[in-house]
Order: structure tokens, then C-alpha cells, then sequence
């Protein structure tokens, strides 16, 4: 019901808003000068709260759709309509768009010892440590439990791998607490770069292969190109 109303409270608010002016309008005919300007200021106030429950409405609607709850990072969905429109933007300019893959080490020892709400504080501070470290051009996404990704747009493959390295080293050096216990994590990093349009799901699985790379060291990055086939 709450899904519904949002939906189409914007198109209620239009309607409402057109019969209040007509209203006014009615009203108006049977006035002096004076008691009209007094009806359209109220009017034109009216309007502006009206304008300003709709943005609010919009931006929760938009939160609700694409930020992530726990780390308020954004969301798969908002990752997939960004990457695609890069994607087209990358047909027609050329240019760079590197992806990283951030996954915990022994995350899950942490939850089977201190409990998931624990777990879940730890997700939310390192997500507020990948916020501050990066540009905001970079989308920062949770890709789902312990894993988040960021794109990195026109980045070539030496600056992301740069720029995985010193993420993963300010992960190792930051401290991160839960109920006055520090915990020292470290994160294992899958990098990958391309320079022309490609299947989202492919230039994915790249970064993925090679975030299974590094995870077999732990606190490293890998790089992962894209194959060249022979024609």
C-alpha cells in the first residue's frame, strides 16, 4: 500500500494542486483586488509546500529503490543502470572504465564469534572508510554480504590497480571497533579495465576471476585483463 501511494502521489499531487488553482480562480471572480492578491500568495505558498513534500517524496522513493540499507552504499539495481549507461557512453568516447571487487578475508569468523549484529557494524564502517576514499565520480555499490564493488570511471588499468592497493592498505591499517573491540580486517581486491563496450556480465566475471586470485593470498589486489581472441 505504501509502495502504491508512492507511486502515485506525484500524479495525486498534480490533480490536487490543478483544482486548488481552479478553485482559486472560482474564488477570485467574486473579489476585490486586494482579497485576490491575498488568495494567490496563499496559493503560491501552498504550491511551494507542495513542491517540497514531492522532492522529499522522490528522494525517498529513489533511496527506497537504489541505497543499500545496512551501509547506505548503493545497490546492485543502481549499479547495473550506471554501468550500462557507461557502457553507451563508452561506445561513442573512448575512454576507461575499471571495476574493483572488495571482498573480506574470514569475514564469516567474525560473525559465527561475535554474532551478525557485530558483523553488520563492521560492514558499515568499512563502508564509510570506502566512502571517504574515493572520488565522487567513483560508484561505490554492496554487491551483497561482504562484497561491494567500485567503478572507477576513466581509470586505466595502472591507476586502478594503484588505487586497489592503497584502498586495501588504509582497510589494513584502519581500526575498526564493536562493543570496544577492536577488530583488524583485511580485504582481498579483483581488479579489471576495459577501453570498449562489452557485456556487463562478462567485464563482471573478469573482476570476479580475479578477486579469486587475490583471495588466495588475502590482503592483496589482482588484476585480470580482458582475453584477446584470435580472429
Amino acid at each position: 500500500m505504501k509502495r502504491l501511494s508512492i507511486k502515485f502521489f506525484p500524479l495525486i499531487l498534480s490533480v490536487f494542486v490543478l483544482l486548488l488553482h481552479i478553485l482559486g480562480y472560482i474564488v477570485t471572480l467574486y473579489l476585490t483586488n486586494y482579497s485576490m492578491l491575498l488568495i494567490w500568495l496563499l496559493s503560491g505558498c501552498i504550491d511551494t509546500i507542495f513542491i517540497l513534500m514531492l522532492g522529499k517524496i522522490t528522494r525517498s522513493f529513489h533511496k527506497s529503490m537504489y541505497i543499500d540499507t545496512l551501509t547506505q552504499l548503493n545497490n546492485r539495481d543502481f549499479f547495473y543502470a550506471n554501468i550500462s549507461a557507461s557502457m553507451e557512453r563508452l561506445q561513442k568516447k573512448q575512454s576507461y572504465i575499471s571495476l574493483l571487487i572488495i571482498d573480506l578475508d574470514d569475514f564469516k569468523a567474525i560473525n559465527d564469534t561475535y554474532g551478525h549484529i557485530a558483523g553488520d557494524e563492521i560492514l558499515k564502517q568499512l563502508s564509510n572508510v570506502i566512502k571517504r576514499n574515493i572520488k565522487a565520480t567513483d560508484i561505490a555499490t554492496r554487491w551483497g554480504g561482504d562484497e561491494f564493488v567500485i567503478t572507477l570511471h576513466g581509470v586505466t588499468a595502472k591507476d586502478a590497480l594503484t588505487i586497489a592497493n592503497r584502498i586495501r592498505s588504509i582497510i589494513y591499517n584502519h581500526d575498526f571497533y564493536y562493543n570496544n573491540i577492536l577488530f583488524k580486517i583485511t580485504v582481498s581486491i579483483g581488479i579489471t579495465s576495459i577501453e570498449n563496450k562489452m557485456d556487463i556480465n562478462a567485464f563482471i566475471d573478469l573482476a570476479d576471476k580475479a578477486l579469486y586470485k587475490a583471495k588466495t593470498n588475502k590482503n592483496s589486489v589482482a588484476f585480470l585483463d580482458m582475453p584477446i581472441l584470435d580472429l
